[in-house]
């Protein structure tokens, strides 16, 4: 059972195979487990490979070049230490490009423990961040004009959010305001932020690359290694369909690698994004270097004829040096932007080894899939997953080419900027030298005619210089906004595959919980046909026990609490028990299981009209208590019913309103419930699918990209979509305008700019004609230069125009962002609700399992003491009965108190263990890890619980509809809400190792669980016993050995002392997974000082329901409670 809890995609079904055949089957599954297990083992280690950084990669390879015991070493704790490296590397990358605040901290962290250098790259560096920001928006207001001061005084008086948004936005609106243009000195600054951007984004690039290729090249192993061995079992049609399915596994696995080298494209789309945008500045940068040369050019003419303007030509020299040393830093920037392009076009290129060898496993799934059919067994999954990992193929190749081709562009466009600086550098140098000698000799000039035309040579050079440099400009810049279109095309296919495999997922798991309710009725039905059979006279008890049996099987497989314990009872006993079982325990299990769940629904209820009903309904008869259950309950939540019907029909879209007002027209109490339990999800599916199409089709380019991949996924992801994403989407529209609108106003004040130098060039031609006396000439060169005023009039309206677009867009995406900002509220709010309402509902079952434990126990012990007391079988049975209702009957009083408690601790622990936050700068070129991981779906178990409550709000018939269909409305029950149990949880990051780790077969065998209260209050959370793998010192592994032999056998040791054995461990601090106080279900065996001193108290805690076996020495943790260590 062990395995099918745990296991990976092949043991996992393997070990269901077993289970449902014979001891012979279980036997040949026990030998073959071990060689399952590796190919399990071998695609959870190419998944970690997807996830980790160079030396989890290394690491990874070595163990896979050695034995299986090496890849489960890897899997155990061998990742962990690698990990840390790729840590230290990944902080010292986040310092390299970091402001001041950045690097101190992460130089601190780097100088810690690896908990310290996490911390830095988890919470750390964005606190940093925010400081840094803060001491750039200062830096504004001390430097900047009216607007700018105002506008960065009201930041530094918001949130991060806001100061973050002045620099993104506001600041360039204010400076807008101020009428400034950026100087060059900003436009080079800009330039260098845009180059290391380039530089930071290259560096994701080459790191997502090579884990695609590696991860890519093991799942291809993986999957070729199943194919082999599908075909090996060609005389075995089920060994031969878990083949084929852990191929299918590894070529999912080899899917999300795909999604590793989507992730490469896009981060060299970011790459060369942010060249050309280096390139655009430089280039502005250019022009304004140009036009200094010019304006110093005739400065020097000026001196040369007057030499009252000496030192008006030597500050236009000035000016001009300056320009050009800027102009040569800001070529530096673009030529580095450039490498940083062409290298993430190298890693693009790169990341196609990956989806080659997608292909590959997807061909290897397929094969699979043949050999599978050719032996009889089933090959569906194969074959989906070889489709679902050639459409990630696909897209990732055709996302590679395209990113490759761009960012080679980009590089191309940068080196161009370069030159133009370079040359305006140079003409800025040459007019400083001359303005500078004209100054030293001013009024000497004793050939003015040739000095002028000199002049006007070199202001020509620079006007011409400044028109092209603008030219590259606008060109860069348009190639730019080809590559954010190429980022979205490429963001949004992939997120459509994505978004498809999800529902898929979705739906089978919709699929498989429908069955659940048809087996549900099954076994219902099966049980009621042989209780009659088995009340029969004449008929085969032994036969009748035997079919009772199989039916007791799958009731224990099935429900919960009472039937489940039920049937256990009547598994492990004699033919009798299984007929008594039949005839009396099955309706008393069924009885007792009515009284929890009103007991459930008094303690639980939202309506306090329900709960007080409830309460009464115990008191009752179990009749009583089963009316109340099946009927009464909706008759006493009639009136609460309405408002809440009535809530919805005011607050929803118009198919829950006609829903509604359905549930309220009928009025009676079954059709407002089953509108609050069910029908309020189909209508709001319906609902928010009409919202999201009309969003794709009236929407910005983010928000039509984020509907289409909504609306492609399960109805989970269209109402996230709806309910706070459509708000993000709009917001990032907005930027995009924002963004375009700043460029277009630099490339117009570049226009601008030239225009003036133009103007300046003509000016000086006809002083050079003048003093020729060419006076047609000078005429001439006097209008060109009114002509390229006007143009510069226009231009300079131009960038008018764009600032005012800049703002209206900046206001806009301050709106979408206030409001998205609430929508995520709202949306973490619905997710806490959702925890909370799920650990109800655990808690309901745990409690349930409990009191029929104790009720049994209870039972017999007051059995057993009557018949040693000499009492008859009758009266021990009733004795036996009236201790169970006792035992009942108080669990029932104490429920309402337990649940209360319970749900006290749960909120502290949320406030205590509140997740970090996920930090993202409104810049989408610079987010964080955290925002930038793909997802992975993680399904619940589909537990007993979750059965009860899908029975409850999805009927048989509609139960069956959803089999056919999982895709219907009422069906997105499973994937939405079921209250909301079944909710598709845990997106997991595939950036985590951990999590990817802990769900892998090796990551579920042993764990150490460390106190969860306690330890908060530390520096430093209670390490983990070095000794999980098993590697204790000698006397003390003795010792634990002799104590867990003792346990199994059920005897009691001598040697050592035992203090206490068997006894209640009430796991108040939550040391333990699962209930607390008299709910918990472990039992604590206590062994004082087995082997001397030196070993302290060996203490071992059993969970009475599920097995789970835990040990620990207490003279370990010297800083408080010692650590927990799973051993069975």
């Amino acid at each position: 059972m062990g395995y099918w809890l745990d296991g990976g995609t092949g043991i996992k079904e393997a070990a269901e195979q077993a289970l449902l055949g014979t001891d012979d089957d279980i036997r040949t599954f026990l030998t073959d487990a071990p060689a399952i297990q590796q190919v399990d083992d071998r695609v959870d280690a190419s998944r970690v490979v997807n996830a980790g950084g160079p030396a989890v990669r290394e690491a990874a390879k070595a163990a896979l070049q050695g034995t299986p015991a090496d890849v489960e070493a890897f899997l155990d704790t061998g990742w962990k230490a690698p990990q840390e490296q790729d840590q230290r590397v990944d902080a010292s990358r986040v310092v390299n490009f970091g402001g001041p605040g950045v690097q101190d901290a992460g130089k601190a962290a780097l100088l810690g423990t690896p908990e310290d250098v996490k911390q830095f790259l988890e919470v750390d560096q964005y606190t940093a961040q925010e400081a840094d920001n803060r001491v750039e928006v200062s830096k504004l207001y001390s430097s900047g004009g009216t607007n700018v001061k105002a506008a960065a005084k009201l930041a530094l008086q918001g949130t991060p959010d806001d100061i973050l948004e002045f620099l993104d936005v506001g600041q360039f609106v204010a400076r807008n305001r101020d009428q400034e243009y950026a100087t060059i000195a900003e436009l080079t600054d800009q330039a260098e932020k845009a180059g290391k951007q380039a530089e930071e984004a290259t560096d994701k690039a080459e790191e997502a690359s090579a884990k695609a290729v590696a991860a890519a090249a093991l799942a291809l192993e993986a999957a070729e290694k199943a194919a082999k061995e599908t075909e090996a079992a060609k005389n075995d049609a089920n060994r031969a369909s878990l083949k084929a399915n852990q191929a299918a596994d590894a070529a999912r696995a080899a899917a999300e690698a795909s999604q590793q080298a989507i992730g490469a494209a896009n981060a060299a789309n970011a790459s060369a994004r942010r060249a050309s945008l280096a390139a655009a500045q430089t280039a502005s940068a250019a022009a304004s270097a140009a036009e200094a040369a010019g304006r110093a050019s005739n400065a020097a003419y000026a001196a040369g004829t007057d030499k009252n303007k000496a030192q008006a030509a030597r500050d236009r020299a000035a000016e001009a040096r300056k320009a050009g040393e800027l102009a040569k830093k800001s070529a530096k920037a673009a030529e580095q932007a450039g490498k940083a392009s062409l290298a993430a076009a190298d890693a693009a290129a790169a990341s196609r080894s990956a989806t080659g060898n997608a292909d590959k496993a997807a061909a290897a799934a397929d094969q699979a899939a043949d050999y599978a059919d050719a032996a009889g067994g089933s090959s569906s999954e194969a074959r989906a997953a070889a489709a679902e990992t050639r459409r990630h193929a696909a897209e990732a190749n055709r996302a590679a080419n395209a990113a490759e081709a761009l960012a080679r562009r980009s590089a191309t466009a940068a080196n161009e900027a370069r030159d133009a600086a370079n040359s305006a550098a140079t003409h800025a140098e040459n007019a400083a030298d001359a303005a500078d000698e004209a100054a030293e000799h001013a009024g000497e000039a004793a050939d003015q005619a040739a000095e002028a035309a000199k002049q006007a040579a070199a202001a020509k050079a620079a006007a011409d210089t400044a028109t092209a440099a603008v030219t590259t400009a606008q060109k860069t810049f348009d190639l730019a906004r080809e590559t954010e279109t190429e980022d979205l095309k490429t963001r949004t296919d992939a997120g459509v595959e994505s978004a498809m495999t999800q529902k898929a997922a979705a739906d089978t798991f919709t699929v498989d919980l429908s069955k659940t309710v048809v087996e549900g009725q099954a076994i219902v039905d099966d049980t009621k046909a042989l209780t009659l059979e088995a009340s029969k006279p004449d008929t085969d008890q032994a036969a009748i026990a035997a079919k009772g049996r199989a039916v007791a099987l799958r009731a224990l497989k099935y429900f919960g609490s009472w039937r489940k314990d039920a049937a256990t009872e009547a598994l492990s006993g004699t033919d009798a028990d299984v007929i008594t079982y039949l005839k009396t325990g099955w309706d008393q299990a069924v009885t007792d299981e009515t009284r929890q769940q009103v007991s459930d629904i008094a303690s639980g209820s939202p309506y306090e009209a329900v709960r007080t009903a409830a309460t009464a309904a115990l008191n009752g008869t179990d009749q009583q208590i089963l009316d109340f259950y099946t009927t009464g309950q909706y008759e006493a939540g009639n009136a609460d019913y309405r408002v809440a019907v009535s809530k919805l029909y005011n607050d929803g879209g118009p198919g829950v309103r006609d829903a509604a007002k359905a549930a309220l027209e009928d009025g009676s109490a079954q059709a407002l419930a089953g509108f609050l339990n069910s029908g309020q999800y189909a209508a709001l599916q319906a609902d928010e699918r009409v919202t999201a199409s009309k969003l794709y089709n009236e929407g910005g380019p983010e928000v039509k990209a984020a509907a289409k991949i909504a609306l492609a996924g399960s109805a989970d992801e269209v109402h996230a979509f709806v309910d706070a994403g459509q708000y993000m989407a709009d917001r990032e529209d907005q930027l995009a305008i924002n963004h375009v609108a700043q460029v277009d106003r630099l490339i117009a004040e570049g226009q601008e700019i030239a225009a003036n130098a133009r103007r300046n060039s003509h000016l000086a031609a006809q002083a050079a004609f003048e003093a020729k006396g060419a006076a047609a000439d000078a005429e001439k060169a006097k209008n060109d230069a009114a002509q390229s005023a006007t143009d510069a009039a226009g231009y300079a309206a131009d960038a008018d125009k764009a600032a005012d677009r800049a703002e209206t867009s900046a206001k806009q995406a301050k709106t979408s962002a206030t409001t998205a900002r609430a929508a995520a509220d709202r949306a973490n709010q619905s997710s806490i609700d959702a925890e909370e309402s799920a650990a109800q509902a655990e808690f309901s079952a745990q409690y349930a399992h409990n009191s029929a434990r104790e009720a049994k126990q209870s039972a017999d012990e007051a059995k057993q003491s009557a018949l040693d007391a000499g009492k008859s079988k009758d009266e021990a049975e009733n004795l036996a009965s009236a201790a169970w209702k006792d035992v009942t009957a108080k669990r029932a009083a104490e429920e309402a108190e337990m649940r209360r408690e319970a749900a006290e601790l749960r909120e502290r622990q949320r406030e205590q263990d509140a997740k970090p936050k996920c930090y993202i700068p409104m810049n989408r070129d610079n987010l964080p890890p955290c925002a930038l991981t793909g997802q992975e779906l993680v399904f619940p178990g589909i537990d007993p619980t979750l059965k009860a409550i899908v029975w409850e709000v999805l009927g048989l018939n509609d139960a069956r509809d959803c089999i056919k269909d999982p895709s219907i409305g009422k069906c997105a029950l499973a994937a939405m809400s079921i209250l909301p149990v079944g909710k598709l949880k845990a997106l997991k990051s595939l950036g985590k190792i951990d999590d990817i780790v802990e769900a892998t077969r090796v990551g579920k065998l042993a764990k150490c669980v460390k106190p969860l209260g306690r330890s908060l209050t530390r520096s430093a959370p209670v390490p983990c016993v070095p000794w999980i793998t098993g590697k204790l010192p000698a006397a003390e592994e003795t010792g634990l050995n002799e104590t867990l032999a003792h346990l199994d056998a059920g005897t009691v040791p001598s040697g050592p002392t035992a203090t206490k054995w068997g006894t209640k461990f009430k796991n108040w601090s939550g040391d333990l997974p699962g209930a607390k106080g008299p709910n918990s279900p472990y039992k604590e065996y206590r062994v004082a000082n087995p082997y001397g001193d030196s070993a302290g108290a060996l203490r071992i805690v059993k969970n009475t329901d599920t097995g789970e076996t835990y040990y620990t020495w207490t003279h370990y943790g010297d800083s408080g409670n010692p650590p927990f260590v799973q051993i069975r």
